[in-house]
């Protein structure tokens, strides 16, 4: 699919913003190995039997004579043939050999701690393990330790470290589980495999009726946190590597535009690097293009159509190398978002969860959408699922940003002011937070709050006054949402923004 430029097309677009995890990264089966030790099947020489003459003696004391001289034969023979064989049999032990290096993302996710003090309840801890181990073998290119090898170490206390080098691992992922009727908690955290050092870890606390709807919730939650975790883990890892690969470029431009929330001067060199080493690299195929439509849409671009035509080169060619990879059709949706083509984005996104349900980003992509055509209640839905899924998401300040327009255009200021302030305390730099922040504290009588954050976000934001606002509205845009933008006009004009 390729998007036809029209400049007027995508000029507008200031509100919505989205990212990606769901970065590809393949399973691969169980990586231990039995090895079998093979042994010598052919058996020691028998030394000469000493052959005994027995002269014909007469007498009971000559007789005992003879038969002590029988035994004392037999022994030496026997303790002979015993040392003889006994080294020979000897399995034999393979000579020291240096370890090999750990895949990368490579993990097991060992068995949950059952806490509840109910013995009955470790079904439901094993059931947490089994569903995270499957979860995470879904994601391509992390191998992830099987299932019965995993749980060998249930119940023991060995050092993670130790685990490491039993399995070939770089990560592991242990926890417990509390279960007290409808309510669990769940603990778990992420380890460093090499140096024992703790990565990453959090409390997962839910109340369901339903154990399946219970279960299901933890592990998407941990599943999609995991995803981010690990791939930050890996780029720190790349980031000292005295001769980076394609792969550990790839995983450092993921975490730049992640963090940047677009693709800019030092993002843009190292995900072009990534490329350079391996154009069909998926990963930074999708990223690349997610990281010019994010630059786009937040109003940070400084050649959009440029920017754009980029961005839809790489999200094709990301599809094109793997039509199953939902990060290529992530960065497709944005692109048809940035020139309005919004049903062929919906279709893009909602192929994305078809082919991986946790990629909370996509959730979150489809509630900036829906607040672009003025769908605000639809909005604040897929916003509730995304934050849900992956509550410490690296967008979790743009999600934010994005349920306080919603609220806006539903003219619920209150609710708008709310959210704004906390996308804004995650992230101060979003000028679009300020806007809303200052148009609903305008409209709701809070005047000083309203100019304080008027000339927050005119010091962010390109738009510095109404004129230029105004020109952000599309011709096509849907009636609730011009009636959204004259609401935040009228706003912001009480909070001190100017006509010129």
């Amino acid at each position: 699919m390729t998007v036809e430029f029209d400049v007027d097309q995508y000029a507008s677009c200031g509100y919505y913003a989205a990212d990606v995890m769901g970065y590809q990264l393949m399973t691969t089966e169980d990586p231990k190995a039995e090895i079998e030790v093979s042994r010598s099947g052919t058996p020691a020489p028998m030394a000469n039997a000493r052959r005994w003459t027995l002269r014909r003696i007469s007498g009971p004391v000559a007789g005992l004579a003879a038969v002590g001289t029988v035994l004392a034969g037999l022994t030496g023979y026997w303790t002979t043939y015993r040392t003889v064989t006994g080294e020979l049999f000897a399995p034999v032990k393979p000579g020291p050999t240096a370890p090999a290096e750990a895949a990368r993302f490579s993990i097991v996710v060992l068995p949950f701690a059952n806490l509840s003090g109910d013995p009955s309840q470790d079904y439901f801890a094993d059931a947490i393990t089994e569903n995270l181990t499957t979860g995470m073998s879904r994601i391509p290119k992390f191998p992830v330790i099987a299932r019965n090898t995993a749980f060998t170490y249930k119940g023991k206390n060995i050092d993670v470290r130790q685990i490491g080098k039993d399995l070939g691992v770089r990560y592991v992922l242990e926890g417990s589980v509390q279960r007290d009727q409808n309510r669990a908690r769940v603990n778990a955290q992420l380890i460093d495999a090499h140096s024992g050092a703790h990565l990453w870890a959090d409390q997962f606390d839910t109340t369901r009726a339903d154990p399946l709807q219970m279960q299901d919730e933890i592990v998407a939650r941990i599943n999609s946190t995991l995803r981010y975790e690990l791939t930050k883990a890996e780029a720190q890892k790349s980031a000292i590597a005295t001769n980076p690969d394609a792969l550990d470029l790839a995983t450092e431009c993921v975490v730049s535009v992640l963090d940047k929330a677009g693709l800019f001067g030092k993002e843009a060199t190292v995900c072009e690097r990534a490329l350079d080493a391996d154009p069909n690299n998926v990963t930074a195929l999708s990223m690349s293009s997610i990281g010019y439509t994010l630059a786009i849409l937040l109003g940070r671009s400084n050649d959009p159509r440029v920017d754009l035509k980029r961005a839809d080169e790489l999200a094709s060619r990301a599809i094109a190398v793997d039509a199953n990879n939902p990060s290529g059709h992530l960065a497709k949706g944005n692109v048809l978002v940035v020139v309005r083509r919004f049903d062929d984005a919906i279709a893009e996104f909602e192929r994305a969860l078809a082919l991986d349900p946790n990629v909370a980003e996509a959730y979150g992509a489809l509630g900036h959408l829906y607040v672009d055509i003025g769908q605000y209640e639809k909005a604040i839905e897929f916003f509730d699922k995304a934050i849900g899924l992956s509550p410490q998401n690296q967008q979790l300040a743009v999600w934010y940003m994005g349920k306080g327009h919603a609220y806006f255009g539903l003219q619920q200021y209150d609710q708008a002011i709310e959210w704004a302030r906390r996308s804004i305390a995650i992230n101060p730099s979003f000028g679009s937070a300020f806007g809303t922040l200052a148009a609903a504290l305008a409209l709701t009588g809070h005047d000083a709050e309203a100019r304080d954050a008027e000339q927050r976000r005119a010091a962010l934001s390109k738009v510095k006054n109404v004129a230029a606002l105004k020109a952000l509205v599309p011709p096509s845009a849907d009636q609730r949402v011009r009636a959204s933008f004259d609401r935040a006009i009228e706003g912001l004009r009480k909070a001190g923004m100017p006509e010129e």
